[in-house]
């Protein structure tokens, strides 16, 4: 069975005085875009390291489409999920993003199937499948706490490839 999908209507952003829920169309369409990547903050980081092609990992699959333009921003406090309960949504950043097209998207790819010419996209952090798996278990273990490394490993993961702005 597919893992659940984060919450794709609404987050929580930081205003620079406190934290409030948007919609998420709202806020993709204030900075240019169609929708949002939301990235940990030191992934963000790491994109003043990329070049013009981005290739970006999300746990199993994900909702990003080809044709679409996003806005990346970086997760001030991640999201994460109780047992049994509801999501508890991320805060992001809307003061800092990049934007890009998505140009290509892959769902379900294990990770030790991951080309290297996918890696040579990627942030500079994620370069093999072992960063790969050692990023998604970061990224998601407080997501699905209830998943053992092993097991968030195991589910592959979606591949967005994005073609960037200019900074």
């Amino acid at each position: 069975m597919p893992l659940p999908i984060s919450n794709s209507r609404q987050v929580a952003v930081w205003d620079g005085a406190a934290e409030r829920v948007v919609a998420i169309a709202d806020l993709a369409a204030s900075l240019g875009a169609d929708a949002l990547i939301r990235l940990h903050e030191a992934d963000f980081s790491e994109l003043a390291g990329v070049g013009r092609d981005l290739v970006h990992f999300n746990l199993e699959r994900t909702i990003n489409r080809v044709g679409l333009r996003y806005a990346l921003l970086p997760i001030r406090r991640p999201g994460r999920r109780r047992p049994g309960g509801p999501e508890e949504l991320p805060v992001l950043d809307p003061g800092r993003f990049r934007t890009g097209l998505c140009v290509a998207v892959r769902q379900g790819v294990p990770v030790t199937a991951v080309t290297p010419d996918l890696f040579a996209a990627s942030l500079p952090t994620i370069r093999d499948a072992d960063s790969l798996a050692a990023a998604l278990v970061r990224r998601y273990g407080g997501l699905f706490p209830d998943l053992a490394p092993a097991e968030i490993v195991a589910r592959g993961c979606a591949v967005t490839r994005l073609r960037l702005d200019e900074a």
